[in-house]
């Protein structure tokens, strides 16, 4: 199958991915998933297979941990038998296989974005943002200390991004120093290198941009590089299986660091960890402190405290 670039699957397929997660299930045939007079409408079947007159599939999507890592699937023209249950069976017996094969497939790529960054940049260390010249756009992101959460940390300043990479790689070509970036709530502009024609970014114009955070919040200035990720992704709600699956750890290593966390800040329980460090200054004796709400989506809200 395949799929024009920038086309999202919520846009071609019509659905939340979140909703394909949230079961062990992963082989459907299009039938099950639209009528066929709805699924003639989607923009998948309507424009992208529409040369080659395709109107039938069967998908796989490859998740794990609650994590969407892709699509794959088969095609039939209108005129080729539809699929069948035992076609959608078949896929699912070789998805774990797939999946794993996409896990290793997406380390490879990030390792590979890391290495043509840090070849451009040289040593140094931050937060990594990659941006498409021509398109305006931030397509990679990377911060080993800290992790990336592309809705809180790349969509809100994504435009200061690309302005910050076109002053600064103007500047650079003048012989002049970096210009004053802008504001950026992740930290401070320290160096621009170009990359253009890398086939790990698509062969675009591109630009990787280090910004460096300006202090490390105290608490987790102890940590590791890896228990302050773990210690994020716990903070911003993610269940344990979960957290494995995006730091690429086994459920045990996981817990492992976890631990650590505990004697380190000095906690019991997870909960108690996610207030220290959302919350680190203790109340006024006389005030009374509601409890900390868990995010959404975090094993918190059923009261599954596994890493403990």
């Amino acid at each position: 199958m395949t799929a024009a670039a920038g086309v999202t699957l919520s846009f071609a397929f019509g659905f939340d991915p979140k909703s394909v997660v949230a079961t062990p299930r992963r082989a459907y045939t299009s039938d099950e998933l639209w009528p066929e007079s709805e699924r003639a409408l989607l923009p998948y079947f309507r424009d992208l297979s529409a040369p080659e007159g395709f109107s039938r599939a069967v998908l796989l999507f490859l998740h794990e941990g609650g994590v969407l890592l892709g699509l794959a699937g088969l095609e039939r023209r209108a005129d080729e038998p539809a699929f069948a249950a035992a076609d959608s069976a078949v896929l699912e017996r070789l998805a774990p296989f797939c999946v794993a094969g996409a896990r290793a497939q997406l380390q490879y790529d990030e390792l590979s974005r890391e290495a043509a960054a840090l070849r451009a940049l040289g040593r140094t260390s931050g937060a990594l943002f990659v941006v498409d010249r021509d398109r305006g756009r931030v397509v990679w992101a990377a911060d080993r200390e800290n992790g990336i959460e592309w809705t809180e940390d790349v969509s809100p300043v994504e435009d200061l991004l690309v302005e910050a990479a076109g002053r600064a790689l103007a500047a650079k070509e003048r012989g002049d120093p970096l210009p004053t970036p802008p504001t950026l709530p992740g930290g401070t502009l320290v160096s621009v290198a170009s990359i253009d024609g890398d086939p790990v970014f698509g062969g675009a114009r591109c630009a990787v941009l280090c910004v460096r955070a300006l202090r490390a919040p105290p608490l987790l200035e102890g940590l590791s590089r890896r228990e302050r990720e773990i210690a994020r992704l716990l903070v911003t709600g993610y269940s344990g299986v979960n957290v494995a699956a995006l730091s690429g750890l086994s459920e045990n290593t996981v817990r492992t660091y976890v631990r650590r966390l505990y004697q380190k800040l000095g906690v019991n329980n997870r909960a108690d960890l996610v207030r220290k460090l959302v919350s680190p200054e203790p109340a006024a004796p006389s005030s009374a402190k509601a409890p900390l709400a868990p995010p959404p989506d975090s094993s918190l809200v059923a009261g599954d405290d596994t890493l403990d």
